[in-house]
């Protein structure tokens, strides 16, 4: 009897086994995407919303500061109807309630925290040091569009303005 177990395996075997092995890397690479897709869904990682239909207005206001602040900032219109993709144009008084001249910066603040991705300002009194003199009131435009990417849960944004003292 001889022994086979030396002998090299034959070419039409391998030549199988690496077509088989082709095949199911194969499956797997067009099964990966569906499976990622699948594992982000059930897991809750990297889910995102469905896409907003453009034509759908979102309420976007801007909040009072509480009185009694040394800077006052105060809409001066109430919640908007914005559609997505459109410029709106809002206006903000600025008071310096200070008995001094006085430099502030303004840092806006979305909510919610996440509506900041689709918010863009293109023009803000927030973009630069502001100087006021004592009681001094101004009022500045707001400038700004929101992504047509906005997720369709955000169904109201408010824009509010922590404002920080600077050296003049």
């Amino acid at each position: 009897m001889p022994d086979h177990s030396s002998s090299p395996p034959s070419y039409r075997i391998l030549l199988l086994k690496l077509l088989l092995m082709l095949c199911v890397l194969g499956m797997l690479a067009a099964g990966l995407s569906p499976l990622y897709q699948a594992f982000m869904r059930l897991s809750g990682l990297g889910a995102t919303a469905p896409a907003r239909v453009a034509s759908q207005p979102v309420s976007l206001s801007i909040d009072e500061t509480a009185p009694g602040q040394p800077w006052q900032v105060r809409p001066l219109q109430g919640p908007q109807q914005v559609t997505p993709g459109q410029f709106v144009q809002l206006m903000v008084e600025v008071r310096n309630n200070q008995p001094h001249f006085a430099a502030m910066q303004a840092l806006p603040v979305y909510q919610p925290v996440s509506a900041a991705a689709y918010v863009q300002k293109l023009d803000c009194f927030c973009f630069s040091q502001q100087l006021f003199s004592p009681g001094q009131v101004r009022r500045f435009p707001v400038v700004l569009v929101i992504d047509k990417q906005l997720p369709a849960q955000l169904r109201r944004i408010s824009l509010s303005y922590q404002i920080q003292d600077q050296p003049a």
